[in-house]
């Protein structure tokens, strides 16, 4: 889920009810990457202290940087040894990662990239790790 969707009273009452019936097989993943649609989660609707919030509701909290593929497994990993409570993992993410201009810019989180030259350009950054790698297709 995202944090966004955290404004949602329902999603707290599943995490609610998830805790207090022990339900350990369950995994939450939250895309904690402090935007939404308006702004900013802590603008539009303060989360923090997130962590704690989520352990006073007996769930298990891990925590990883959500664009590490290798750090994600990590986590899951984590969760998957948890046997008394059910797991929140807290991915830790960069909204439009790879992509210079749109890292961090909570307007493309509802705006697709102009044709062309932002599209180009986006999928360029993307496809060679913002000129890290030769793509195929120079």
């Amino acid at each position: 889920m995202s944090d966004g969707e955290l404004g949602c009273g329902i999603t707290w009452e599943a995490m609610l009810f998830a805790g207090r019936n022990r339900l350990y097989n369950l995994t939450f993943v939250v895309d904690r990457n402090n935007i939404q649609i308006d702004g900013t989660t802590e603008e539009v609707m303060p989360l923090e202290p997130l962590a704690a919030k989520f352990e006073s509701f007996g769930l298990h909290v891990e925590r990883c940087a959500g664009n590490s593929i290798r750090d994600f497994v990590t986590a899951i990993e984590r969760a998957h040894g948890v046997s008394e409570k059910p797991t929140v993992i807290l991915a830790d993410t960069i909204p439009g990662y790879g992509v210079e201009f749109m890292e961090y810019d909570f307007r493309w989180h509802g705006m697709p990239p102009k044709a062309g030259g932002e599209s180009n350009m986006a999928i360029d950054q993307i496809r060679t790790l913002g000129g890290k790698i030769r793509s195929e297709h120079e």
